[in-house]
């Protein structure tokens, strides 16, 4: 076992691989080439079909085999259809032992439990929000599962540590040429963050699966038809109006208001309140909050941000629409208004994973050039680590999505209360997804505290009238207020979680039913 930089002790090897411990948020370097997908054995003449209706022909067309590993898209969410459409076929030709390899997996993909069973899927590599999830802590599935941020993911594609041998693309627009994007037809979903840049650019076969093959030509391109070498026409890919589900359909309440409120307060103190601002918030309540108190004291002030970045919801719209920003960057759209803005608003431009959130992206990830990030958390500890994936009773039920990559902004807040049924803010988190060194302050409903390390922006709020605390009394009113739960867990690690470059951040063990 080595120790790593946030003081867990883990394993060198993990499920067949190697790991170097997490050393730091900065301190590892690329290593080797960039890979790229493999020339093909012979040319395609234009006579060739690589249009199809049928999935289990374009497998076989493929060779899709056994051990093979498999990328699909979750730009669909709730909604989607076209992962367990994709596996049910396969499973069907008797392939096994594959590794599925989704950008996120939520509790529509529950029946991919039955090919966990039947020796289908022999890996998990993505994340895995609710029942997936659950059945890897409490045991009820036995295998290999990993989980990378959202930049983590694009950067392990790129360098090969996840090797795609066939990226499935959910497509609700395709036309004759083989371009797709995300923000046309019945089943459009907005950006497509997840496979513009990586899937579609590294997998060994790029499969479009579309319920909106037109010949009318798709504009703006999201994956040039250069890039896809089959296109599957199903009856549905997947239900739209459930992108916004989970954390996403959070209404506002007072709390959310009042830490809002903080977030803008603490920014402005901090000297981010000014013309240029770039911003980004998630989508939950204290999100929609934020966004609100930004909107008023930008008009009041008469201010113009650079940019909102990161998944959008219709509150970046509306900021977009008034004026208040010159442009979004959207990896992900939240809602329909998102998807509808999208497509017809130029200054809304899709951005990716790898643009966004590739921590050895050239240049930089546009992550790097946030001004104020404000993103919430299932726990804090006391040395500022963050947990997005356990709750306090051991179970895997969230993924990371971009929140460790989006921590890297110059201003990085994270807001909570400090209990909910169980204390928030507690001496060690359950599981490490982002590590304190990247967290600058801490603002839950009792006040507020600020990561030690940044001196000058703790000097700042102390000669304010917020109310600054230290994280130790924080979690002191935390456990005041709700009571610890201590889940009993096994010695089996049922999860490798990864930081964005590569490193072993933490594990997850499985708990004890």
């Amino acid at each position: 076992m080595l120790r790593n930089a946030v003081g867990r002790n883990l394993p060198k090897q993990l499920f067949g691989k190697n790991y170097s411990p997490y050393a730091g948020a900065y301190s590892s370097s690329p290593k080797g080439r960039r890979v790229g997908r493999r020339y093909r054995t012979k040319i395609i003449t234009p006579k060739e079909k690589r249009v199809y209706d049928d999935l289990e022909n374009v497998i076989q067309k493929i060779g899709l085999k056994d051990g093979m590993s498999l990328g699909f898209n979750h730009n669909l969410r709730y909604g989607d259809l076209v992962i367990c459409q994709v596996m049910d076929t396969v499973a069907s030709m008797g392939i096994k032992n594959l590794t599925l390899a989704s950008t996120a997996l939520f509790p529509n993909h529950e029946p991919l439990l039955e090919h966990v069973h039947s020796g289908v899927i022999s890996e998990i590599s993505g994340s895995m929000n609710g029942p997936i999830g659950n059945a890897v802590s409490t045991g009820a599935v036995n295998i290999p599962t990993s989980l990378r941020s959202h930049g983590g993911r694009t950067r392990a594609v790129e360098c090969d540590d996840l090797h795609l041998d066939v990226a499935f693309v959910a497509s609700p627009a395709v036309d004759f040429m083989g371009n797709m994007n995300g923000c046309m037809g019945p089943s459009a979903f907005g950006a497509n963050g997840f496979a513009n840049e990586t899937d579609s650019v590294y997998a060994d076969h790029v499969v479009l699966v579309t319920d909106n093959l037109t010949e009318e030509p798709v504009t703006p391109v999201s994956i040039r038809g250069s890039n896809v070498d089959y296109i599957v026409t199903v009856d549905k890919i997947g239900d739209p109006n459930k992108i916004v589900a989970g954390s996403l359909g959070r209404n506002v309440t007072g709390r959310h208001t009042a830490i809002a409120e903080e977030v803008i307060t603490v920014a402005k103190i901090a000297g981010f309140i000014k013309n240029g601002i770039s911003f980004q918030a998630g989508a939950g309540g204290v999100s929609l909050a934020t966004v609100h108190y930004l909107e008023e004291i930008m008009t009041e002030e008469k201010l113009t941000g650079s940019f909102i970045h990161g998944g959008t919801t219709k509150s970046a719209v509306e900021l977009l629409e008034a004026g208040l920003f010159q442009r979004i960057y959207d990896g992900q759209s939240f809602d329909l208004a998102a998807v509808k803005s999208l497509k017809e608003n130029p200054l809304h431009i899709e951005s990716s994973a790898y643009h966004s959130y590739n921590i050895y992206a050239p240049g930089g990830p546009l992550a790097n050039y946030v001004d104020v990030v404000a993103l919430g958390a299932t726990e804090i500890d006391t040395d500022f680590n963050v947990n997005v994936n356990t709750h306090s009773d051991g179970l895997l039920l969230h993924g990371i999505g971009g929140h460790t990559d989006a921590a890297a902004a110059r201003l990085t807040i994270i807001t909570c209360p400090i209990a909910r049924k169980v204390p928030i803010i507690r001496d060690k988190v359950t599981t490490v997804s982002t590590p304190g060194e990247m967290i600058d302050v801490v603002i839950t409903n009792a006040g507020i505290a600020v990561n030690p390390k940044n001196a000058q922006l703790l000097k700042q709020l102390k000669n304010s009238d917020l109310d600054i605390l230290e994280i130790t009394e924080l979690r002191d009113m935390a456990y005041s207020e709700a009571a610890l739960i201590e889940p009993e867990f096994t010695d089996k690690i049922c999860t490798a979680v990864e930081y964005r470059d590569g490193t072993l951040l933490d594990v997850v063990y499985r708990v004890n039913t």
